[in-house]
């Protein structure tokens, strides 16, 4: 046995195809790709005939069989947009029934909303990593009788050609929340449900003329859609090595009095300006977060966190904070010259550092590796993330998705994480918002629980919001990052994650067999 693939290819660079709910379908699947292979044997040059009838050959039916019992073992997913994003328009047609007074009857129209399709700008594939020889004989004669994929305006040409595959079939789907890409493949049964199918909808004995009469009474009805012998496979990206922490460096400093954790915001803000003023004039943008008018911006800045002495207690060092300590984070992209001024402005031994809740004295910074910050977790068990004290929405509710659905605090939590993984996940500015949740929940990232906090003084969860946020709402959060980042690294979220907000802080959990 060898590899089998099949490749399909697109030539006017669109995909059109709706699910059985009349919603778009985005890229044609496991199971669309049967189905056409189906249709090939059943009407193509590789049909025969059985009592006035067509029919799939025996050596179709087997080939056909092997492939409902063996799910492809990668598959290719290139990269697409939809035609039209923000909505589908309305076609108005004849919809072949009648409608009016039975003496002049007339022709009832209905609307329909179009599917405006997918442009793909590569081929869609699927791969077996090993296929007995006459399943590929048949196969790549079936592929050259399948038209379309999708609907009849969505040309395809399919051939056993080779392609890059960009998803791995995952090994165990087992588990309490399955990751990857959700793919419909067809299983044990299919090939007989759609057969039968085809024989409910084309019966060997056609209606009379009377019984083919036109009512008043009718209305239009489509075929039966078959969804028997299917199941749903999930499929993962191969994925680099987790980053090491979008904050790789941080800078420990001591508290000489304990603050309360609702204070911690405020005392991150007041360390924010202390570090400005002692910077000056020449303070760095990816400090003060100030950037010329066209100037790139990095996903993260410089950002300050309170540290409660709780969280502080499994380091070796740990008595050096009795009272916690304010930690700064040194982005990965931060320049080494304005890590340096940092450092020297930072070069005190006793720092004062006042706000409004008080005053409280720094002491002698301690650089430590942020990618290495928390414990590593205990072996069998699964690290899982939440939010120290709540983090804030970096959008207001967006408009409803016609996919993705409505928009709430999980789509919010996973926007944030794509803000602060941008580089990682090859997003950028120009990205909706959409898209990156899109993107988010396709590499494995899952929210486990969000709750509003119903609190009316926000002050203690952020700082400034754009006024384009309008109602500030803070809110918890669980999070799976998957494999986005190791399991140590010090980092947080959301609007507020630069100035005291959104810190996240493990949750581990026994693994799930």
């Amino acid at each position: 046995m060898s590899p089998l693939t099949i490749r399909a290819v697109f030539p006017l660079g669109v995909f059109q195809g709706h699910r059985a709910d009349g919603s778009p379908d985005r890229l044609p699947d496991t199971a669309r790709l049967f189905s056409a292979l189906v249709n090939a044997a059943g009407q193509g040059s590789e049909a025969i005939a059985v009592k006035g009838r067509l029919e799939p050959s025996s050596e179709s039916t087997a080939a056909l069989s092997w492939l409902e019992k063996h799910p492809p073992t990668m598959i290719r997913i290139p990269n697409h947009v939809p035609v039209s994003p923000d909505r589908r328009p309305d076609a108005y047609r004849k919809t072949g029934t009648v409608q009016g007074p039975k003496k002049s009857p007339a022709m009832r129209i209905g609307a329909r909303q179009i599917s405006t399709g997918t442009a793909i700008d590569d081929c869609v594939g699927w791969f077996w990593a090993d296929a007995p020889s006459e399943v590929q004989e048949t196969v790549g004669r079936l592929c050259a009788d399948v038209s379309c994929l999708g609907e009849d305006d969505s040309p395809v040409i399919l051939t056993l050609d080779q392609f890059v595959p960009t998803h791995e079939l995952v090994a165990s789907t087992q588990q309490l929340r399955p990751t990857g890409l959700a793919v419909r493949t067809p299983g044990p049964g299919r090939l007989d449900e759609l057969i039968r199918a085809h024989h409910e909808a084309f019966p060997p004995k056609m209606p009379s003329a009377a019984q083919d009469s036109p009512s008043f009474s009718e209305m239009p009805r489509g075929s039966r859609v078959p969804t028997e012998g299917l199941r749903v496979l999930r499929y993962k990206s191969p994925t680099p090595p987790p980053a090491d922490s979008p904050w790789p460096l941080a800078m420990l400093l001591p508290l000489s009095a304990h603050i309360a954790l609702e204070d911690g915001l405020t005392w991150c803000v007041a360390m924010h300006r202390m570090l400005i003023s002692r910077l000056g004039d020449g303070a760095p943008a990816i400090v003060t977060g100030h950037y010329a008018r066209g100037a790139s911006q990095p996903a993260n800045r410089v950002a300050v966190q309170y540290l409660p002495p709780t969280l502080l207690s499994h380091r070796a060092e740990s008595g050096d904070f009795p009272h916690g300590a304010i930690a700064l984070l040194l982005p990965a992209s931060i320049a080494a010259e304005d890590r340096g001024e940092i450092v020297r402005a930072l070069n005190s031994p006793r720092l004062g550092l006042w706000s409004s809740a008080g005053r409280v004295t720094l002491g002698t910074p301690l650089r430590i590796d942020a990618s290495q910050f928390w414990p590593t977790p205990q072996p069998g068990w699964r690290r899982q993330w939440r939010t120290l004290d709540g983090m804030v929405p970096e959008t207001r509710r967006q408009p409803r998705h016609e996919l993705l659905g409505a928009w709430g605090f999980p789509q919010s939590a996973l926007l944030s994480v794509g803000h602060v993984f941008r580089e990682e996940l090859a997003l950028t500015r120009a990205n909706t918002y959409w898209e990156t949740v899109s993107v988010v929940t396709d590499r494995g990232v899952q929210i486990l629980g969000t709750h509003l906090i119903p609190d009316s003084e926000v002050s203690r969860y952020v700082h400034k919001v754009p006024r384009s946020i309008g109602v500030v709402q803070p809110y918890s959060a669980q999070l799976d990052l998957a494999d986005l980042v190791n399991d140590r690294a010090l980092l947080a979220l959301g609007q507020a994650r630069h100035l005291g907000g959104g810190l996240l802080v493990p949750m581990d959990s026994p693994e799930v067999s």
